[in-house]
């Protein structure tokens, strides 16, 4: 699907547009800490192997956890439509990720002078763990239709990164 910009949008559709806000202070080295609505304040930071302080997970992280978290946003509103039997959720996701810093360390250069080899995931890999009693075709259109409506997939799919989203059901 073309993506839409603001100013393509009929004004009758205006009213489904809304302005998300977060506000973001850096903290210094690798840690910053954002303001999000009025919900506890959320840090972004490396481990301390890599020079962090470890007050929470790195971007590349969170954006895996945000993965997550709208594919189970989609699988409720989905389920609801459906009238799909939908249990317990889980899910373990992995990326894979140009740790640049080991060519920092091997070359004595700097961040800015190493080329990346990606510049952002090589792959995800996401498992999804379920309890249903519906049949092999109906999870497979509700797969199908979680991973096309899930905005954080679209955003990976657009970004070109590779998506593997292997779904389980679990007893």
């Amino acid at each position: 699907m073309a993506q839409m910009t603001l100013e393509q949008i009929p004004a009758d559709k205006l009213d489904r547009v809304d302005q998300i806000s977060v506000s973001t202070r850096y903290l210094g080295r690798y840690q910053s800490v954002s303001s999000i609505r009025d919900v506890p304040e959320v840090y972004i930071d490396e481990p301390q192997s890599m020079g962090g302080v470890n007050s929470g997970p790195t971007a590349l992280e969170s954006t895996l956890a945000a993965l997550n978290a709208c594919s189970a946003m989609i699988m409720f509103l989905v389920r609801k439509e459906m009238k799909f039997d939908l249990g317990a959720v889980r899910f373990q996701t992995d990326g894979w990720v140009d740790k640049r810093s080991v060519e920092m360390r091997r070359t004595k250069q700097p961040y800015s002078a190493i080329a990346p080899l990606t510049e952002h995931y090589f792959k995800v890999e996401q498992k999804v763990y379920i309890t249903t009693s519906e049949s092999g075709e109906r999870l497979d259109h509700f797969r199908g239709e979680v991973l096309r409506l899930c905005p954080m997939h679209a955003l990976l799919r657009d970004a070109g990164v590779p998506v593997e989203s292997q779904w389980t059901i679990e007893s």
